[in-house]
């Protein structure tokens, strides 16, 4: 298996506009997106955090408590993409709005370094 490249990977996070989270909830938020996109081996340019942490889900089209418990919503957004992913109701894809109708991150973009894979 070949070493993975070192080198910094910035960051910018968001929040629904007009959202209701406390500056210090946003932080821990924040963390555990990072933490959700590396375990996921992801490396993203862009993380929209779509809620607190929350217990409930919509199953068959009804909002209900999720069986699979407490967890956060995030949604992951790469180099690739294009740049305003876009998705109706059910489509299965996030729904990412223009940036002005998102609350940009106090702080952005933060810059995570990568140390290359030793063998």
């Amino acid at each position: 298996m070949a070493a993975a490249k070192g080198g910094v990977n910035f960051i910018k996070y968001y929040f629904y506009e007009g959202n209701t989270i406390t500056a210090a909830r946003k932080s821990a938020l924040v963390s555990l997106a990072y933490a959700t996109a590396r375990d996921q081996q992801q490396a993203p340019k862009a993380i929209l955090i779509r809620a607190d942490i929350h217990n409930t889900t919509t199953i068959d089209g009804m909002h209900t408590e999720d069986p699979k418990g407490w967890h956060g919503t995030f949604a992951f957004k790469t180099d690739t993409q294009d740049s305003t992913p876009r998705g109706g109701k059910k489509s299965g894809k996030v729904v990412w709005p223009d940036e002005h109708l998102l609350e940009e991150y106090k702080g952005n973009p933060i810059g995570y370094s990568h140390l290359p894979e030793q063998n």
